[in-house]
């Protein structure tokens, strides 16, 4: 493509943002019904991006690389605070399990959640469901008709809307000690991007996937469920186009966000990736009335010791993003690699604690 036509596809792409900006109206969530919390959530992440970007840590309350300890944070034994965002996955509540895919039980999610919500934290959630059709797990792609037997007519959809149903009672059972909703930020399907989950592009059409999205907050919202702030987040995307091609509507997004990690010793491509891509979602942010937000990044086992100084801090400078969410420190034994942020004695904790001291890094405690 010649640079006038990038030019061009750009523009056109910003006009249609200002146009559904416009329609959307400004600083509220895209639930017309959202409790009093969520709007106060969303106006909260909102005023906080002037003061900084916040650290979210996935499973941070769940357990720990070096042990399995509900409550015990590696964030908290190294730096004194805990993240400012938690992150949690519910797979498996579709099922009627008691406890999600990486074994945390339900019941001390929510616990968490409650404590995390009254130390004036925020809680993020994603979904790796299984594939509906095959009964594997949301990395079964052995079927390209998962999105589309679940939509009205889909032999699964009946069973789908059954999934959603114990997921909007999970939702509407977080309450906070006077027994109001708490809100939380709802990751739907994401890094879709790829096609390494059933509704990855590979396996479902952009129709049907945008389709399968709105029927889902439909849902929710339908069956009382308005304390979802609900977030985009595709994998690595090239130009503002592919990250919009499978975007749903702004009535049915409120965090616009990206997923991207380091492979290996890459910090250069990983930089540049990251960079575009924060491009993209602050860019359309400041069109739409949504709020930007690293939704997972990380590099696995952190080998640069200056990982967070060096390559974190340099593409959060200058930048008006929400959070930015680091992946899990698993503590499973076959998994040793497996962390995302350093832990009591890892060469590279001094470096975290080091950038958590740098001006517009939040912790839990700077946005009580």
């Amino acid at each position: 493509m010649s640079r006038k036509l990038q030019i061009a596809s750009v523009l056109l792409f910003l006009m249609f943002a200002v146009d559904m900006h416009a329609k959307s109206g400004d600083s509220r969530p895209s639930d017309p019904e959202a409790t009093g919390r969520t709007v106060e959530l969303f106006a909260r992440m909102e005023n906080l991006m002037s003061r900084g970007v916040m650290i979210g840590h996935q499973d941070d309350l769940a357990y720990g690389h070096q042990n399995y300890r509900p409550g015990v944070s590696d964030v908290k034994k190294i730096s004194g605070d805990y993240p400012a965002v938690i992150g949690w996955d519910i797979g498996h509540l579709e099922l009627g399990n008691e406890h999600n895919l990486d074994s945390v039980y339900f019941s001390v999610m929510k616990e968490q959640i409650r404590k995390t919500d009254a130390r004036g934290g925020i809680t993020t959630i994603s979904w790796h469901c299984d594939n509906i059709v095959t009964g594997g797990s949301t990395w079964d792609v052995s079927s390209d008709e998962v999105v589309s037997s679940v939509l009205p007519g889909g032999a699964n959809h009946d069973r789908y809307m059954g999934w959603l149903d114990s997921l909007a009672l999970f939702f509407k059972s977080l309450k906070d000690r006077s027994g109001n909703d708490i809100p939380v930020i709802f990751r739907l399907y994401h890094e879709h991007t790829g096609s390494w989950f059933w509704w990855g592009k590979a396996h479902c059409s952009p129709s049907d996937y945008i389709a399968m999205w709105r029927m889902t907050v439909d849902y929710f919202r339908t069956s009382g469920v308005h304390n979802l702030l609900i977030a985009y987040s595709p994998g690595d995307c090239m130009t503002a186009e592919e990250y919009m091609e499978r975007y749903p509507g702004d009535e049915y997004v409120d965090v616009v966000g990206f997923d991207i990690y380091q492979n290996g010793n890459d910090a250069s491509g990983y930089s540049a990736a990251m960079s575009r891509n924060i491009d993209i979602v602050t860019d359309y942010a400041s069109v739409s009335g949504k709020i930007p937000a690293i939704s997972e990044t990380g590099s696995e086992g952190i080998p640069q010791k200056d990982y967070f100084t060096s390559v974190i801090w340099p593409l959060l400078q200058g930048r008006e993003l929400s959070y930015i969410l680091f992946w899990r420190n698993a503590y499973e034994q076959d998994k040793p690699g497996h962390f995302y942020l350093p832990y009591k004695g890892h060469p590279a904790a001094s470096d975290f604690v080091e950038l958590l001291s740098y001006p517009r890094i939040l912790m839990n405690k700077d946005i009580r």
